[in-house]
């Protein structure tokens, strides 16, 4: 079972995949040059919407964990811990995940040992999310920083299997804290 910020994280790249879609239909494959030129902003696009996709799956799952493991502090107490950690996260970079997950009492989140999968090892997670961040930041910020539609689509199955990967790893903490599965 997933949590709800999984489940909104699937709802989320949606979004990514129709602007895939949609950089096909501007450059298929048999597209000259121009046509890929052309079709280069939509990828970079898609790679600024899968890196607020996966920050906000980050602040989502944070804040249901705060919500379970601090049942019985108050609804205020809760809600300002939230805005002064994932309500202030703007960027979901390894450091950024793993001292966000402090506050929980769940260090070194990113170097888990379950973040890794056949032929992924967790240095080479870490590197592939410091590497969509570096490109979203790029973008974002108006840099050229050009992205292959092979590395988005990379990006986006990394993305994919890293949430699962720290949904399990958040709701093994949950309930260690609280005595209860949360999803």
């Amino acid at each position: 079972m997933s949590s709800q910020a999984r489940t909104e994280l699937t709802r989320r790249l949606k979004d990514f995949d129709e602007i895939m879609i949609a950089r096909d239909i501007i450059c298929p494959k048999d597209a000259g040059r121009p046509a890929q030129q052309q079709g280069a902003a939509l990828i970079r696009s898609a790679v600024v919407m899968l890196a607020a996709a996966f920050e906000g799956y980050i602040e989502d799952v944070f804040d249901a964990a705060v919500d379970l493991i601090h049942a019985n502090e108050s609804e205020a107490d809760r809600k300002s811990l939230k805005k002064d950690t994932s309500g202030s996260l703007n960027n979901a970079s390894v450091f950024k995940v793993n001292r966000l997950f402090f506050n929980l009492g769940l260090p070194w989140i990113m170097q888990h040992q379950n973040v890794r999968w056949q032929n992924f090892t967790n240095a080479k997670v870490q590197e592939t999310l410091g590497k969509l961040v570096t490109a979203r930041n790029s973008i974002a910020h108006g840099g050229s920083k050009s992205v292959s539609k092979p590395t988005a689509n990379k990006w986006k199955g990394c993305v994919e299997r890293l949430a699962d990967r720290i949904d399990g790893i958040v709701a093994d903490h949950v309930e260690s804290q609280t005595g209860n599965r949360p999803w």
